[in-house]
């Protein structure tokens, strides 16, 4: 379901919203792995099964992808973004397998306006990224900078 851009002032303390569900693939875990995190137990079934988690699973790097990219599809920055100046208490909590389906859940923590640009604000964000048995797989504290109405 996409949501309507918010702007600043839309994102209040305590507001939820969610992503819709993105399914991890075996290809894409390889993918990702062969370019950016090469570890054997994210390259390659056999290796895995010898590794830390016993099977192929996503990098955390790719499961940190998705979520963003999972945000952004619900429309709510879609002309509202300036960017974000960092991520912070990143977690990564139990493996993310081929076959998993993730969402991402967000909790506005804090909103601040800008001193110095009254055009835009910063929003602390707790995103918190499920499996489908609803299992935390990842946290992570986003500090997203945010077009004002005015």
């Amino acid at each position: 379901m996409k949501l309507k851009p918010k702007y600043f002032e839309d994102f209040e303390v305590g507001l939820n919203f969610e992503s819709e569900p993105t399914l991890i693939t075996k290809e894409e875990i390889i993918d990702f792995a062969s370019k950016y995190d090469p570890q054997s137990f994210h390259l390659d079934e056999e290796a895995a099964k010898n590794g830390p988690f016993g099977q192929l699973t996503s990098s955390g790097f790719m499961t940190l992808g998705k979520s963003f990219t999972q945000i952004f599809k619900t429309g709510v920055y879609d002309g509202t973004s300036m960017g974000a100046w960092g991520i912070d208490e990143l977690r990564w909590t139990k493996p993310v397998y081929p076959g998993d389906l993730l969402k991402t859940k967000i909790e506005v923590l804090e909103a601040r306006k800008s001193a110095k640009n009254p055009r835009r604000g910063t929003t602390r964000l707790k995103h918190t990224v499920t499996n489908q048995n609803n299992e935390i797989v990842m946290t992570w504290i986003s500090n997203q900078m945010l077009r004002t109405k005015s």
